[in-house]
């Protein structure tokens, strides 16, 4: 009787264990169901997408910022510029001769000395001071006009036709700019009298105030 009640007991167990695995298999079925599904969406949902990065070296990825920014400067075209001398406009020509001569000429200077001797030879000269109306009225040469930089080019009328140009500044970096606006936009013949009114004085002349 107790060997046929232990029988019993182990088939039951045995048909406990088995439904367990059934269902633990069917578990594991289901999980592995949904994993499968869950990957053909995304496999499915990304052949959709127009651009794929699949396999592209960060480098040159779009994704990339860094790589957009270089991108984009290096994709930009320089603007072809056409020659000078090809542009309608004739202070172009007369630029570009200014610049090519400019060295040839010793780049229009003039010494002090140089123009004292010229000058009492050939009286045809205006002399030019550029500088601010208060230095003038402290000291300049004789007979000098009186054009601040930032007025010459509307002032220019006030020099005297067909007459030379000695022009003279606090500092001849400033008559240079002057001589350069005579030449191109006035057909002047301009020169910076070097060292200004300290050369000028330097050299014994007077000044008047």
């Amino acid at each position: 009787m107790r060997s046929i009640s232990l029988l019993l007991g182990l088939v039951a167990l045995a048909c406990l264990l088995f439904q367990a695995c059934a269902l633990g298999q069917g578990q594991v079925q289901e999980d592995q169901d949904k994993v499968d599904l869950m990957n053909k969406q995304i496999l499915s949902d990304k052949k959709t997408v127009t651009t794929s990065y699949k396999g592209q070296p960060w480098a040159t990825s779009s994704l990339n910022d860094s790589y957009k920014k270089t991108t984009s400067v290096e994709s930009i075209s320089p603007v072809q510029v056409s020659s000078a001398l090809g542009q309608s406009s004739d202070y172009m020509v007369k630029m570009d001769s200014f610049l090519k001569e400019a060295k040839n000429n010793d780049f229009y200077l003039l010494s002090v000395a140089d123009f004292l001797s010229i000058s009492g030879q050939d009286k045809n000269w205006a002399i030019v001071d550029v500088r601010t109306p208060q230095l003038y009225l402290l000291g300049h040469i004789p007979e000098a006009l009186n054009i601040p930089l930032e007025n010459l080019i509307s002032q220019m009328g006030m020099i005297p036709a067909g007459q030379k140009v000695a022009v003279y500044c606090a500092t001849d970096t400033d008559a240079a700019f002057a001589v350069q606006a005579l030449r191109v936009y006035g057909d002047r013949e301009a020169f910076v009298l070097q060292g200004g009114i300290v050369a000028w004085q330097a050299a014994g002349m007077p000044v008047v105030t």
